[in-house]
């Protein structure tokens, strides 16, 4: 890439995610520690009397479980050679490939744009078409296919479009975490299933925790709404929330990409989307589907790379992973007052004026709780043009000047997020 070029990298939420993940840790190893005492010895004796505490405390399996899965995917990138032998071996990729004059020209395209990109191949494949994965630490390959080839040959600009998408992957460090071989990105592709698992297991532990008690006997309806809703909708709702930010994050890092992409090639961007979307459409439902998990919708990147070039793209994205916050909160309100309002509500143990007042409270804290999110948040916007050149760096190698062009749009998001940590430190 030619010296002086300015920064276009955006801020890599998809990272930030991974630093609160790590920040949360230590509460969700004691939180483990004490299922894993409930576990072992169950000593609450008011809940004895009423059948709620287990032998063994599985009904707690759903809370971590989900948790013990995205912590298993996010340690793959402490092993970045495990991960270069499995993608290596399971898409036969060589250094050794056939010098056709269409690789050439992708070699030498690549070697301008990326230097230090390491090139591997398998011509013989039409299934997958280019992708990039890390070979060690700071070292990052790019997979090359024989489809991908054959589209070189047949549309040369929607073909570089492909691989300034990847090369602004690689840029952003996202090989570390996303891509072919990520089980992070494993995880989150299987979202879904593991919810649905967690929520049959919630469901059948609720049941099994009433089976023969006089409890189930006496109280029939309670029982229902017990087994029903109390148990497992608050889990479903929690375990939906907790996946929120993660797949945010995969989807900035995805328009991320599409940005430099459509910069680097001076424009075009929605006719360049379109041709990376034909390369990679799925064949089967549920590979779409599965596709909405790792890329944003269609309609989403389409209409950033319209308005690439104004500043109501990059509000959109700025404020895109700080948005997915107040949607958790939502989700969060919503388990909340299945777990702990609903139920007792439809018993007539509770009113509706004692529900409001439970609620608001829980809102309140839950605020509070996340005012030096907002707060960090906006420290990074405000830094964050002037640490971009050394982030590329740092994954790259490249050196790049200061953007300081869309300043304006950083500090107006720093500006609303610094507004709402005064309003929620405020009210902690």
């Amino acid at each position: 890439m030619p010296k002086n070029e300015k920064c276009q990298t955006l801020p890599p939420w998809i990272w930030v995610c991974l630093f609160l993940y790590i920040y949360e840790l230590p509460n969700l190893i004691v939180k483990l520690k004490t299922d894993f005492i409930d576990f072992l010895f169950p000593t609450d004796p008011t809940f004895v009397d009423m059948a709620l505490i287990r032998r063994f405390e599985l009904i707690n399996a759903p809370y971590w479980i989900p948790r013990i899965f995205l912590f298993l995917g996010a340690l793959n990138l402490l092993f970045p050679s495990i991960r270069k032998y499995y993608v290596e071996k399971k898409y036969n990729l060589t250094e050794n490939y056939q010098q056709v004059p269409a690789i050439v020209e992708i070699e030498d395209f690549l070697k301008f744009h990326a230097p230090d990109l390491k090139i591997k191949a398998n011509l013989l494949s039409s299934k997958e078409v280019v992708f990039i994965y890390p070979i060690g630490y700071r070292k990052t390959g790019i997979a090359i296919f024989g489809k991908f080839v054959k589209s070189w040959r047949l549309d040369r600009e929607n073909a570089q479009a492909v691989l300034f998408h990847e090369i602004g992957h690689y840029r952003n460090g996202d090989a570390l975490i996303l891509g072919a071989g990520s089980s992070f990105e494993f995880v989150l592709r299987h979202t879904f299933s593991i919810i649905f698992f967690v929520f049959l297991l919630q469901i059948a532990l609720a049941f099994i925790d009433f089976t023969g008690t006089s409890y189930r006997k006496t109280f029939v309806p309670q029982y229902l709404l017990m087994n029903l809703i109390y148990y497992p909708l608050p889990i479903l709702f929690q375990n939906l929330a907790y996946y929120v930010l993660p797949i945010i994050g995969i989807w900035c890092a995805e328009l991320n990409a599409d940005r430099f992409m459509i910069k680097s090639k001076g424009g075009l961007g929605v006719t360049s989307l379109k041709a990376i979307e034909k390369l990679k459409r799925e064949t089967t439902v549920k590979q779409w589907l599965l596709s909405q998990i790792t890329h944003p919708p269609i309609i989403i990147r389409c209409w950033m790379a319209t308005y690439s070039f104004n500043n109501k793209s990059l509000l959109l994205f700025l404020f895109l992973f700080p948005m997915a916050h107040v949607f958790q909160l939502f989700l969060a309100v919503i388990s909340f007052l299945f777990g702990t309002l609903f139920v007792p509500y439809l018993l007539g143990a509770l009113s509706i004026e004692k529900i409001s007042e439970t609620l608001y409270t829980a809102l309140i804290y839950y605020v509070g709780s996340r005012s030096l999110i907002w707060l960090s948040f906006s420290i990074l916007l405000i830094l964050w043009p002037f640490i971009a050149i050394y982030w590329v760096r740092l994954f790259s190698g490249l050196h790049e000047t200061y953007n300081l062009e869309n300043y304006k749009v950083y500090l107006l998001n720093a500006s609303i997020l610094t507004c709402a940590f005064v309003l929620c430190y405020n009210l902690e």
